[in-house]
């Protein structure tokens, strides 16, 4: 790691993780203890004076750190002061190690698993070309960590923590290479005999939100306030990024005694204090003044001397700052100034400059409120295509997307595997209710990864029976072999289900599997507003057939996939009665053969 520079905030969580381990009385410095250094980064960089950060730049890029961190928690519905309590726990009732002799100081290094964490990380910063190691692939390697604890950890929060991984994951991915169309009126000035040697000048770290100095001019001031107005476009917390306006208002505002930003709430129109300071004041806002800007929309600068309210009066302001935040010709909220100096007013090019910054700060609220609108849009969609893989999902939410997820359907050669449970009303008969939907719930959720990690789709639940097809809605050449390693796996799953129920002494079940391979008309039907997904054909009903054929623990296949799978499974022929169709000839998977044979 010699030639990768460690972040700022991984240099802190490095000496948080080291400070655990030793407080602890560890022996050494474990994934755990990076997992809370991490988690504790954002805690520290908000509390002032506390980092010892050697430099402003590094001050910023840590805080940034941190936003990023607590931005990406905070999508997924993880609570990082639940990790950090979590892995606090997790030490207690340890055996402390033999203490060092006295007056040595004790200095605890990395163990196997931590310096797996570093490689990683490592490894994660070097394919997106980056010479720092930064907290967010040190983050990623420590979720993706082999390490039981880690697990442990995170148990109760592991969707949220699957989705931070699948972000951190997308986001590491290199960007495609620019590339530009040049048409006849086009020149590329970076060719041709007659290019120059340049000289670079003065360079600016673009990942750093540039701090304004006291001094600076109004052009100045301008720029930094542009430079916040980046930064609201690459962080998603709100209430944050407001109070930065707020911090930067007041610091570049020099007149301005207090700040504050109301923020009207969509569903009854009240509204909200988002942000205010200095901290530790309480804001003086005149309601009437805040009104008047939002139904005029247009600032203005009042001073004592006119028309006051009462609350104006008793505050003693001496002067008001008011210019409303528009979207789209509405006003959804206001920036309100003051100030308490008599011989200290507004001036116009500080009213010019709020209200251009007003401008940004709506257009930031609006791009939040609509960020916040299409992931729950996205998440209700999401949720309604729960019958689908993770990879199919993925497809299925990009046609979306772009409005090609439309009604219709094709015909195609598919799988379909067919699985229930055998004798399920005779041992669900005595079971209270609550019970038997738990049985079904642990079956079938193990049930379902098998289909999902074959690329199957479910189409339905039918009490205690899963119909999923292999093959739709997105083609598949192996869906024969994709369904047969399903039901296969499907069976080894519901042993591990039987051995944890029996140990704790619950009601165990066995399925049979029937699989076919055939002809149906598949995709979405209904209406616009409600569709749904299926599969219609005589085939559907032929896995059914060797469904019902098949014993517990009993995997049966059909002829037409046999011929396709033939080189892959053990399986020897046998026939299953049918009520209307006599005897079918089927073939029992034994097991699979491995795949070098």
């Amino acid at each position: 790691m010699a030639d990768l520079v460690l972040s700022p905030g991984v240099e802190i969580a490095w000496q948080i993780a080291g400070d655990l381990a030793l407080s602890q009385q560890d022996a050494f410095i474990e994934p755990r203890h990076l997992l809370f250094g991490i988690c504790s980064v954002g805690k520290l960089a908000r509390a002032e004076g506390k980092t010892a950060s050697k430099t402003p730049s590094a001050e910023a890029g840590l805080k940034q750190e941190a936003d990023r961190l607590d931005d990406l928690a905070q999508r997924h519905g993880v609570d990082l002061a639940t990790i950090r309590r979590a892995v606090r726990q997790s030490s207690q009732g340890a055996e402390a190690p033999q203490s060092p002799e006295s007056g040595k100081p004790r200095v605890v290094s990395r163990s196997p698993a931590a310096r797996w964490v570093f490689e990683r990380a490592e490894q994660i910063s070097r394919d997106a070309d980056s010479g720092e190691l930064g907290l967010m692939p040190m983050l990623r390697a420590v979720l993706e960590a082999p390490d039981a604890q880690i697990s442990a950890i995170t148990a109760s929060i592991r969707q949220g923590v699957e989705g931070m991984l699948q972000e951190l994951r997308q986001t590491a991915s290199k960007p495609a290479a620019l590339t530009v169309s040049l048409g006849p009126q086009l020149r590329n000035l970076d060719e041709g005999p007659d290019l120059q040697s340049v000289r670079i000048a003065e360079t600016v770290d673009a990942s750093l939100t540039l701090q304004p100095r006291a001094s600076s001019s109004t052009m100045e001031r301008l720029t930094y306030l542009s430079e916040l107005t980046w930064e609201f476009g690459t962080q998603g917390l709100l209430e944050s990024m407001l109070q930065k306006a707020v911090d930067q208002l007041l610091h570049i505002v020099s007149t301005a005694a207090r700040c504050a930003i109301l923020v009207r709430d969509a569903s009854n129109s009240e509204l909200l204090l988002k942000a205010h300071g200095p901290a530790n004041t309480t804001p003086r806002i005149s309601m009437t003044s805040a009104s008047r800007a939002m139904a005029e929309q247009k600032g203005f600068i009042w001073t004592r001397g006119e028309n006051l309210t009462l609350s104006q009066e008793e505050s003693k302001i001496e002067a008001g700052m008011y210019v409303p935040l528009v979207v789209n010709h509405e006003a959804i909220g206001v920036v309100c100034l003051d100030s308490a100096a008599p011989s200290e007013h507004f001036q116009h090019d500080e009213l010019l400059l709020v209200a251009s910054f007003a401008h940004q700060i709506a257009l930031a609220v609006a791009n939040h409120e609509l960020r916040l609108t299409l992931k729950q849009n996205g998440d209700v969609l999401e949720r309604l295509l729960t019958n689908f893989s993770p990879k199919v999902r993925t497809r299925l939410l990009q046609r979306a997307q772009l409005g090609r997820l439309r009604l219709g359907g094709e015909q195609s050669v598919v799988s379909i595997l067919c699985a229930d449970i055998r004798g399920f009303a005779r041992l669900t008969a005595s079971m209270p209710t609550e019970d038997v939907v738990a049985l079904l719930n642990e079956y079938f959720a193990a049930l379902t990864d098998c289909i999902f990690r074959h690329d199957g789709t479910i189409d339905k639940f039918v009490g205690d029976a899963i119909l999923a097809v292999f093959g739709s809605p997105e083609a598949d050449p192996q869906h024969g072999r994709n369904a047969v390693m399903a039901g296969v796996e499907m069976q080894q799953v519901m042993g591990q289900v039987s051995q944890r129920r029996e140990a704790r002494g619950e009601v165990t079940c066995q399925i049979g599997v029937g699989i076919h391979t055939g002809e149906v008309l598949h995709g979405f039907i209904g209406s616009p507003e409600r569709m749904e997904y299926t599969i219609i054909g005589d085939a559907v009903n032929r896995a059914a057939r060797y469904c019902d054929g098949a014993k517990g623990a009993e995997v049966l296949i059909s002829p037409e996939l046999h011929q396709r799978v033939w080189k892959i499974t053990d399986a020897e022929q046998v026939s299953i009665p049918t009520k209307h169709e006599g005897d079918l000839p089927a073939y029992r998977v034994n097991r699979l053969r491995p795949t070098n044979s």
